[in-house]
């Protein structure tokens, strides 16, 4: 239940920012967020409209990776704290010594194996994107159709290659 409560309450955040930067198929954006929050969700913060003074480095590729590694540090770090909160009820509920230290040896061994897979998830993620970015590559905002605004009707990307 927690899952789609979370994925709506990210949707309508996706709706409103769409809205306030003018991308194309805000609604569109924030169903499927609601969906599949992780393929919507870093594919849009790596797509959407600049506003004015906002800079996008790296490219695509970059700005997806490294929304990805954002997105799995917060939930690793939720998964570590639910574990912990759930070991802890076990502990308390153990009936004899002996079940209380396996349990507190299990919540460490499960601790770690979160950690483990969160070092390891990440590194190649951030080393895969090391090698996917474009540092060549700044976009300017504002971009789409804010930059229409601005430009009386030119929707043109603002790209700038050093």
């Amino acid at each position: 239940m927690w899952y789609w409560i979370l994925n709506i309450a990210i949707g309508l955040w996706v709706l409103n920012d769409a809205r306030t930067r003018k991308v194309e198929n805000a609604i569109g954006w924030a169903l499927g967020t609601c969906l599949l929050m992780i393929i919507f969700l870093l594919y849009y913060l790596a797509k959407r409209n600049l506003k004015a003074g906002e800079i996008r480095e790296g490219g695509t590729a970059w700005n997806l990776i490294k929304s990805f590694a954002v997105f799995w540090t917060l939930l690793m770090t939720t998964a570590g704290i639910a574990g912990m909160v759930s070991a802890g009820k076990v502990v308390t509920d153990a009936g004899s010594e002996a079940a209380q230290a396996g349990a507190a040896i299990g919540t460490a061994l499960g601790l770690g194996m979160i950690g483990g897979l969160w070092f390891v998830v990440l590194v190649g993620a951030l080393v895969l994107g090391l090698f996917l970015k474009k540092s060549s590559q700044v976009e300017k905002g504002p971009t789409g159709a804010l930059a229409g605004d601005l430009n009386s009707g030119n929707e043109e990307t603002v790209l700038q290659w050093k």
